[in-house]
């Protein structure tokens, strides 16, 4: 890649070891083509080579007189050849001195070019190395008295030193320019930025600008490559799985197409760097993503149509269709390779999407978050989804009321109670103003709003609209469906709530057997029903039933989700509560445990289910020590302790009865 220091490098290395080469440094430039011209040029001009003029007479060819220039090199002694950025190798070799007293030293952007001999490969510097370059060269502390803006700037410009030369020098000719104003004019003018350009009053070695570093590489390469790169340049500034770039170009070429050998063209023309451990993964420099884009953008104008930023766009959404709403730790870890590339299509080139498609990006990332715990970060994603849709729809629409109905379920899970319901609301009446009748929007809706109603005590308001919500559903399908077997579950769930348990474990068990045939191995939808089931059959007292069930659906979301999550957090805290109320407090302890420790982290200490934990593991930790609580104690713990202490002694009874 031009701008690493190459020519700086073989520069600094001529100098510092003038005096091992009494015979002189001859500097050849590998752009030319010509470089026989070069060397007779430098014999005669430079050199003075006696009886060059007769030589000249008899040889004929170019090479044979710059051959001859080298048989007869003045003075004697070791003499350095560089020849400075060469691209063709075989013209190159072809006139190069054959003697022993002749080092040559190369330098080239193509990183095959010499396969079997030393090379030096170059990288861009480190942070602190970029920083103390361009401090170095703006010359008025600008740099020291801002160094988080220094830092950005530096990353900006991916510590390419020809960048931080030029941006340096350029700073350095005008005092009054701020690092950020510097920043804020690079990110708009890009490659036209004047900062880009060499200036004559620069003491640089490098001949040329960034720009026309960058021209000499891309000229070099076939149309095929070229719209390989242009491509690369709508991917996010990020590490790219190379099978998607084929899998996006076949959207513009065909099924049959494939990249062949343009991974290795790209590669040898430093225009895009592969992962060394994992080959299949790939990455642009800032810079050169600055130009690519620069050069697609051309090509777009020149062809009226951008079909790669439409084939780009299409398969990043289609790749957020299938982000689940409750994803698992397979789900998230195959989104990882693609969630800043998708975050690029939120952020970019949401323009002309419609529908599903405008929302899809931000609703992969959100749950991407969600399903992690983060919630702060999943409800900038789920806000961001919310403004986009409400500023591109000004009036009711279905884009809309998915957002309000999705930034509430967030809020719902957090317990913020009071923020969920009036978007809930907003998005159950829009929904009903779009669509007539029965609809599956709807019915999520009213199972949403009935849920919030739930968990706010509104249990007579909840249970109608969870029939409604059924209700509709079994209109819409006749046979099974997620959504109607998800409105079993919620149904019974509140009628084990309100202690309807006859009336619960019907739904719960036409739920599970729903569930159990739509998806065949381990799902979260199946967790959740052995979960409502195990409960039921507690309440029921059928405790060893409940038990099953209870270790089945820890054992399965345990399997889904590695690390910490809010479900296996769930099922510690219920199988762990079960076993206190059992008196199996030695099993119940390092459950409630690492259930309070998740709920902690993942919901935060305040949170009602991480007081509910806490509240389990202090009963049995005071029920241990026997100390009968305190005055300040809730009625929960009071009544469990009461309830530990009699199990405790009926156990004792039966041991010494033995």
């Amino acid at each position: 890649m031009g701008g690493l220091g190459k020519t700086q490098l073989a520069v600094q290395y001529a100098r510092r070891n003038l005096t091992k080469f009494p015979g002189g440094v001859c500097w050849l430039n590998g752009q030319t083509g010509d470089l026989a011209t070069q060397v007779i040029l430098k014999a005669e001009f430079d050199l003075h080579l006696k009886g060059l003029d007769k030589a000249k007479e008899q040889l004929s060819e170019t090479n044979a007189i710059a051959l001859w220039c080298w048989r007869h090199w003045q003075p004697d002694g070791q003499v350095l050849v560089v020849i400075d950025d060469v691209s063709d190798w075989a013209k190159a070799r072809s006139m190069l001195p054959t003697e022993e007293r002749f080092r040559v030293l190369v330098t080239t952007r193509k990183q095959d070019l010499l396969p079997k001999e030393v090379t030096i490969p170059l990288d861009v510097l480190e942070p602190d190395e970029a920083r103390s370059l361009l401090a170095s060269l703006e010359g008025e502390g600008r740099v020291e008295r801002d160094r988080e803006t220094a830092d950005r700037l530096c990353a900006a410009l991916g510590y390419l030193p020809l960048g931080i030369e030029l941006v340096g020098c350029y700073v350095r000719r005008d005092r009054y320019r701020t690092l950020a104003q510097v920043i804020g004019s690079l990110q708009e003018k890009g490659m036209q930025d004047p900062a880009f350009v060499r200036s004559d009053e620069d003491d640089l070695v490098a001949a040329r600008g960034v720009k026309a570093a960058f021209d000499l590489t891309w000229e070099t390469l076939e149309p095929e490559a070229r719209q390989v790169a242009r491509l690369l340049s709508y991917f996010a500034l990020d590490w790219i799985q190379w099978d998607s770039v084929e899998w996006v170009m076949q959207r513009v070429e065909g099924e049959a197409y494939e990249l062949g050998g343009l991974k290795a063209r790209l590669e040898n023309a430093s225009l895009v760097q592969f992962e060394q451990d994992s080959p299949g993964w790939c990455r642009l420099h800032p810079l050169v993503r600055q130009y690519l884009k620069e050069e697609e953008a051309i090509a777009v104008r020149e062809a009226g149509e951008a079909l790669f930023r439409s084939a780009f766009v299409e398969g990043m959404t289609a790749i957020a269709k299938t982000m689940p709403y409750n994803p698992t730790t397979k789900d998230i870890n195959g989104f990882e390779g693609v969630r800043s590339h998708i975050q690029e299509v939120a952020e970019q080139y949401t323009e002309g999407l419609e529908g599903r498609d405008l929302t899809c990006s931000f609703d992969a990332l959100a749950r991407f978050f969600e399903g992690q715990g983060l919630y702060r970060q999943a409800e900038e994603w789920y806000a961001k989804c919310l403004n986009v849709t409400e500023f591109r729809f000004e009036s009711d629409h279905s884009a809309v009321a998915r957002s309000l109905d999705h930034l509430a379920g967030l809020y719902r899970l957090q317990r913020r109670l009071s923020e969920a319901e009036p978007l809930y609301m907003r998005s159950l009446e829009m929904r009903q103003r779009l669509f007539e009748g029965d609809h599956l929007d709807t019915s999520h809706s009213l199972n949403h709003l009935a849920s919030l109603y739930r968990a706010q005590g509104r249990l007579g308001e909840a249970e109608l609209l969870y029939v409604q919500s059924l209700e509709m559903q079994q209109r819409l399908f006749e046979s099974d469906h997620p959504a109607v077997a998800s409105s079993l579950n919620t149904l019974a769930f509140l009628y084990k709530v309100q202690g309807r348990l006859s009336e619960a474990e019907p739904l719960c068990m036409q739920s599970l057997e729903m569930r159990q045939r739509l998806f065949k191995s381990d799902h979260p939808a199946v967790a959740s029903s052995l979960n409502h089931l195990a409960e039921l059959y507690r309440n029921q007292e059928r405790l060893n039933e409940a038990e099953l069930l209870y270790v089945r659906s820890l054992e399965m979301r345990q399997r889904m989700f590695e690390g910490d999550h809010r479900a296996v957090a769930q099922s510690l805290n219920n199988l762990g509560s079960f076993y206190c109320e059992q008196g199996r407090v030695t099993e119940a302890e390092p459950l409630l445990a690492r259930a309070l420790a998740m709920r902690e982290k993942i919901l935060g200490s305040d949170h009602p289910d991480t007081v509910s934990t806490r509240q389990w593991l202090a009963s049995i930790r005071q029920a241990r020590q026997g100390v009968s609580p305190s005055r300040q104690t809730s009625p929960f713990i009071v009544r469990l302790w009461r309830k530990i202490r009699s199990l405790l002694r009926k156990i004792l009874r039966r041991l010494l009865d033995r």
